[in-house]
């Protein structure tokens, strides 16, 4: 049996689920305790998003991982029926040795980092499934058969961290669902798959007729509008910081088109366990009266002319439209909107509409 000393490790990954920051100590740890290389935590279904964390010693391999498209096409996933059924795999069982050998992943991708063996720790979490990828180098070698089944007895303890940070998450989900709705704001959260799995009451309100949520997607009749906001989503969900979308025009048969706003929390980047990756906000100009615009000048004190512009912006309208439709050039509009910026400290249009959505 290995003389593995796992305990600090173990420690590491549930401090892990309190504390998503922790992540990558904690998959330090248990790289140092299995004497691998590096680390990578990865989903055992679906897509991996950029933000899955990993030990910084891979940190160039996991950047030609996802930007030359390898994990589209990651060969190891051939051995996660052995991981779900065994707790643990490695590269032998999904390939032999002739094909690591000759396999452009292995050749092409892994090799010019030093990397070739790997050992995947089944890691359950909730409903879904992650594999810690322990990671070694061509002249470290595979594990052995021992390594192996101790890495199998250590699968059911990893998880319990994993647990802790799903279970987290979605409170914290709750509670954010919770908090958009005692401010009037319709909101839709989504999971790393780009599915819709949770919407406030606001939100199920506005989600009729023409613009409905099905088989987990935010879904408009008009289907030009369904795929743009798809693609904003999956845009969002790859980004590697948080932020908030332009918004998403969705257009109804009746009235001005529903506006949604794809956004992405930093804590949620931070956190690749969480049921929650990214949110859409939903404002519906129709049915929300204006912002009184002496509460913005009271609020931000904005001057007459800023808070006339904010409130229009905050409606949906594109700035030259404003500009056109109070008569002001292009260039004063700029500058309105610059001051606007300082004063509400935001740095693009869609931030602002957020920032002023829940007054409207």
């Amino acid at each position: 049996m290995p003389a593995w000393n796992f305990g600090p490790a173990e420690q590491e990954f549930a401090e892990a689920g309190l504390d998503p920051t922790r992540w990558v100590q904690a998959l330090t740890s248990v790289a140092s305790a299995t004497g691998s290389f590096g680390a990578v935590m990865l989903p055992l279904s679906g897509d991996a998003l950029p933000n899955v964390p990993y030990t910084e010693n891979v940190s160039g391999v996991m950047e030609d991982y996802f930007r030359d498209g390898w994990h589209l096409q990651d060969e190891r996933m051939r051995t996660v029926p052995t991981l779900t059924q065994r707790g643990v795999a490695d590269d032998f069982d999904g390939h032999s040795a002739d094909e690591i050998a000759k396999h452009p992943y292995y050749q092409e991708f892994l090799a010019p980092h030093g990397l070739r063996w790997y050992a995947g720790i089944k890691v359950a979490c909730g409903d879904d499934l992650w594999a810690v990828a322990l990671q070694r180098t061509i002249d470290q070698g595979p594990f052995s058969t021992d390594e192996k089944d101790e890495l199998a007895r250590i699968s059911s303890r990893l998880s319990t961290g994993a647990a802790i940070a799903r279970a987290l998450s979605a409170s914290a989900a709750a509670g954010a669902l919770e908090a958009f709705e005692m401010s009037g704001t319709a909101v839709v959260l989504i999971n790393r798959h780009g599915h819709v799995f949770k919407a406030n009451a606001s939100a199920e309100r506005l989600l009729v007729d023409d613009i409905r949520i099905v088989n987990g997607q935010l879904t408009a009749r008009d289907t030009r509008a369904t795929t743009a906001l798809n693609r904003a989503v999956h845009n969002l969900l790859w980004r590697p910081t948080g932020g908030l979308s332009a918004p998403v025009a969705l257009p109804r048969a009746t009235g001005r088109p529903l506006l949604a706003y794809p956004a992405r929390l930093s804590n949620s980047t931070a956190n690749a366990l969480a049921d929650c990756q990214a949110m859409v906000i939903l404002i519906d100009p129709d049915s929300r009266s204006p912002t009184p615009e002496t509460n913005l000048r009271t609020v931000f004190h904005l001057t007459q002319a800023e808070a006339r512009l904010a409130t229009q912006l905050a409606l949906g309208e594109s700035l030259e439209n404003v500009a056109d439709q109070f008569g002001i050039g292009k260039e004063t509009a700029r500058s309105q909107l610059k001051s606007i910026f300082a004063k509400t400290g935001v740095h693009r249009q869609a931030e602002l509409v957020a920032v002023l959505a829940k007054l409207l």
